[in-house]
């Protein structure tokens, strides 16, 4: 049989069970990779969404610091006030199958900085134009906890006076006209100093975590598996072909003849 692999037919198969082999397992790589890529982002979001509150000077040192993937959903608490003249609608956000507005108001920290909070969502009002109403800002100090998030992508659509297509800074800037971090707080909750908590808009559901990873880890061994197969088959045809020469074709297998085809003869 070794004789017979080594001839230039099956030679020939091998070098084709070689290529797919190649394919089989760089694919498997590609999907083991974003098993992992999948599984470490739902395992760190998880893990930051229900976090410890920490310090927005702990987790971005300076308002140009970026939010790295390590600090996605990391919950944070803010003290200071709400710059209401300021208030910026994010329209035609959806939320539950619905569309509305992102409520996103500059909150100016004791240290004189403003970062951006998204207080929650409302529905769109009688027409897309401006919703019915906007639950009022809190005044005076307050205290916020909520998850921090980098901006958003600009989208170029058409500008509406006090309205913003995304939470990109550049658009919220032209707005707005002030200097913020380079992020924004999505908002869990919101005290007064009075220990109050005040009206405000409709909670965000948590974030979908996306598909399962496992998913991607039964992928990355199927192709393992498919890259040993390639030369199973070869290996196995050519096997085949080797009994064939030393004990002759295999005879056909007889038809078997049901018990009613021979009362119909």
């Amino acid at each position: 049989m070794l004789r017979l692999l080594m001839t230039r037919r099956w030679l020939a198969w091998l070098a084709v069970a070689a290529v797919w082999g190649v394919g089989c397992f760089y694919l498997g790589r590609w999907q083991w990779h974003r098993y992992e890529s999948k599984h470490t982002l739902q395992h760190q979001m998880n893990d930051n969404y229900n976090g410890t509150p920490a310090s927005i000077a702990s987790l971005l040192p300076s308002e140009s610091s970026v939010v790295t993937s390590d600090k996605q959903w990391r919950q944070v608490r803010l003290l200071g006030t709400y710059d209401a003249s300021h208030r910026v609608l994010v329209r035609n956000r959806p939320n539950n199958g619905n569309y509305g507005y992102e409520v996103v108001i500059p909150f100016r920290l004791k240290s004189g900085a403003n970062i951006l909070v998204d207080r929650g969502w409302i529905p769109n009002g009688n027409n897309a134009s401006a919703p019915n109403s906007v639950p009022p800002t809190p005044t005076g100090q307050v205290t916020v906890t909520g998850w921090l998030r980098p901006p958003e992508q600009k989208l170029n659509h058409q500008p509406v006076a006090g309205q913003v297509p995304s939470i990109n800074l550049a658009d919220i800037k032209a707005v707005t006209g002030l200097d913020t971090y380079n992020a924004y707080v999505l908002m869990r909750d919101e005290k007064t100093a009075a220990g109050v908590t005040p009206p405000r808009p409709q909670a965000l559901p948590k974030p979908d975590p996306g598909s399962y990873a496992g998913i991607n880890m039964s992928y990355a061994f199927q192709w393992w598996l498919g890259m040993v197969a390639g030369f199973a088959y070869v290996v196995l045809r050519c096997r085949r072909e080797h009994l064939d020469e030393v004990n002759g074709p295999r005879e056909p297998k007889l038809k078997k003849v049901r018990i009613w085809d021979e009362e119909d003869a």
